[in-house]
């Protein structure tokens, strides 16, 4: 007495589920190969607290570091269909004082890229008046001055760098600053405030020979 094989459990199985597999892949593959057109990232900004949205500038960078694109949106939802290739890094906020960046930005076809975004909120420039000042000291070779003090006084707070050379805090007016410490000869800068505008200053003592 025979028994019958069904064709699909027996030795003809193996070879339809390759020939199955075989035609899902190739399916794929066209699917990415296609040339439709497509947007590569899609980006909404969201402002804290449901504040309305005005508008902010954008960059894009290349891994290279190069900006490969900047402009102002004035939408809060915008896009950037094409970029080169490897990953890129996109800034949102660029004009504001602490900007959102999103690295690792690649474009896959048929893969978009969707991203929210909240700002950053930024407190110490909307309660202030008057300019901001950064003082950071150092020496000829970039070491830090710790303590060094500097004449005539910007505020009512100590008129002394901190132990890593650093000093900031507002202030008004157009100003000659000098500074001192010991071992060092005093060196002098020049700061003016005309509206709000944030000044980094590096002061550079060079040390008694």
């Amino acid at each position: 007495m025979h028994t019958l094989k069904h064709p699909f459990t027996g030795g003809l199985a193996p070879l339809f589920r390759a020939l199955f597999w075989c035609a899902l892949c190739l399916q794929q593959t066209h699917s990415l190969a296609r040339g439709e057109d497509f947007c590569a990232l899609t980006v909404n900004i969201v402002p804290e607290g449901g504040k309305p949205f005005t508008s902010t500038w954008i960059e894009l960078e290349d891994p290279s570091g190069k900006i490969v694109l900047r402009r102002q949106v004035t939408d809060p939802t915008f896009r950037i269909c094409d970029f080169g290739f490897g990953p890129h890094t996109l800034r949102v906020g660029t004009n504001e004082c602490l900007p959102v960046a999103v690295s690792n930005l690649q474009l896959r076809i048929g893969s978009p890229i969707s991203l929210k975004i909240v700002p950053n909120v930024c407190g110490y420039r909307s309660m202030r008046r008057g300019c901001f000042v950064y003082f950071r000291v150092v020496d000829e070779e970039g070491n830090a001055v710790p303590g060094a003090t500097f004449s005539p006084p910007l505020t009512t707070e100590a008129a002394r760098a901190d132990s890593y050379g650093r000093w900031q805090s507002l202030f008004e007016g157009s100003h000659e600053i000098t500074f001192k410490a010991q071992g060092f000869d005093p060196a002098t800068v020049n700061i003016r405030c005309r509206q709000d505008e944030e000044t980094d200053e590096l002061v550079v003592m060079k040390r008694h020979p």
